[in-house]
């Protein structure tokens, strides 16, 4: 990737804040207060505590886009396949709850609105390792970013230069609810929006941000517990109001585990009485082994050139751990032999769990716990997947009274969304808007697993601040 750009524009920031009197103590407390103001938090812990945005060439974004549009649509490829095909379910690992669920069919619409791919950036390129289709967090991160962090006197540059630009994922986000919504058979021109979790979610702040935005927009809009919804047969309500649109972001795997297949959301959902989305035919591809269905040459024929293109070069070898064979490197390979005898060339992650839980490096574990780890897996829905090296980059932070750099592990995570395309019917193709950067000390880098967050800047290039420019 270009780097020439942002690191000159990085270096210039980075001499702002190294400045006497950029930052102390009383101003880094300002700006992780109004983060607990705004909502950028997880829990009641402010995620961004580096002083600079990840600054990307645009022709850099462009192509990391390309790449995920079209592995986001091969993963759909998988999940509408895996609702019929029992051998592909089996592989995928879903239960047959989840599989009765994917099968029902809630009227028009795209299978998935959103969907947020993890993605790590390596000396290489960049790879994908996850997708999070149920319910992706972090839509709002850049918006309060952009209201605390760029709001610091030292990354002026960024708000006055010419050649920069942000991205408006929280934007993306209600445009796709919308379109959705219609295609649907929604008639309300401002549909009654219902963003439902649980209450004591972590997320919730982020909830809280995307209920005002959609209110601002005309939506009459409220937050609402799984156990607060009612259907009697014709309406979905919640504290006796009428529900058009459900934004879901509670996990479909706790919900039925909690309050099972019958709950109130699901049969409105069933009944096509209120729009739904995510929908829930996305279960499929929102499993771990979903990647393995990619990577396994057995499925090829499912995808198009262009999606085995951004497969081969975009997704790592990615396996079920199971007592049987696999081709890998050239070779076909007992697989539970293959990862014990090559422990630091994978991770293994559990198929069902999320944030970060679960998941053993296998460079970092001990021999033992490594060999415990994929005797108990071979039994079990996990994963092997193999290492991608990140890269690491030099963020700014104060720290001890004063500014430091940190050598930090970073992700880019995409958000993708479902959006109509020209035709005379609906049809809806992946676009990328934005993407959550998330900066950890570890590998793991989840914001649940204790990682932070930062904000996404697009340069051109071209055009943008130079050294000697004003404000810089």
């Amino acid at each position: 990737m270009s780097q020439d750009a942002t690191r000159s524009l990085a270096e210039q920031l980075d001499a702002r804040l190294a400045a006497p009197g950029a930052m102390d103590a009383a101003r880094f407390e300002a700006f992780l207060d109004a983060q607990r103001r705004l909502g950028l938090v997880h829990g009641a812990r402010p995620l961004c505590r580096h002083l600079r945005p990840y600054l990307i060439a645009e022709h850099d974004l462009a192509a990391i886009a390309r790449a995920a549009e079209q592995i986001a649509s091969a993963l759909e490829r998988v999940a509408q396949r895996a609702i019929w095909d029992d051998f592909l379910a089996e592989e995928i690992g879903l239960s047959a709850d989840e599989r009765a669920l994917a099968a029902i069919v809630p009227g028009a619409g795209p299978l998935h609105t959103v969907g947020r791919l993890d993605m790590l950036i390596t000396d290489g390129g960049f790879s994908f390792i996850e997708y999070n289709a149920d319910s992706p967090a972090g839509l709002t991160d850049q918006l309060l970013v952009e209201r605390t962090l760029m709001a610091l006197p030292h990354l002026a540059p960024l708000r006055d230069g010419h050649g920069l630009r942000t991205p408006a994922p929280h934007r993306a986000l209600l445009g796709a609810l919308r379109e959705g919504y219609a295609a649907w058979g929604g008639r309300e021109a401002r549909p009654a929006i219902a963003i439902v979790d649980w209450a004591a979610v972590d997320t919730s702040a982020e909830l809280r941000v995307l209920a005002d935005l959609f209110s601002a927009e005309g939506h009459r809009t409220r937050i609402v517990d799984p156990d607060e919804l009612t259907y009697d047969g014709r309406r979905l309500e919640a504290r006796g109001e009428r529900i058009d649109l459900v934004y879901r972001r509670v996990i479909t795997q706790e919900l039925i585990e909690r309050r099972g297949i019958d709950h109130p959301l699901i049969r409105a959902y069933r009944d096509r009485a209120a729009y739904v989305a995510n929908s829930f035919r996305i279960r499929p591809l929102n499993k771990k082994a979903a990647f393995a269905v990619l990577s396994n040459p057995m499925f090829s024929g499912m995808f198009s050139p262009e999606q085995r293109a951004a497969i081969a070069e975009h997704i790592p070898w990615t396996r079920r751990v199971t007592a049987s064979r696999a081709a890998w490197r050239g070779r076909e390979v007992d697989l539970v032999e293959l990862l014990l005898g090559e422990q630091e060339s994978f991770v293994l992650k559990p198929n069902d769990e999320y944030g970060g839980r679960g998941v053993l490096l296998g460079w970092t574990a001990t021999p033992a716990a490594w060999r415990e780890a994929v005797r108990a897996a071979a039994d079990q829905p996990w994963i092997a997947q193999e290492r991608r090296r990140p890269r690491t980059a030099r963020m700014p932070t104060f720290r001890g009274g004063a500014v430091e750099e940190e050598q930090v592990y970073f992700d880019l995570c995409p958000f993708v969304f479902a959006r109509g395309a020209e035709g005379p019917l609906p049809t809806f193709i992946s676009r990328m808007e934005g993407a959550m950067v998330r900066l950890s000390a570890s590998e793991v880098s989840n914001v649940s697993a204790g990682g932070g967050v930062t904000g996404l800047v697009i340069v051109d290039g071209a055009r943008a601040p130079r050294e000697g420019a004003r404000d810089v």
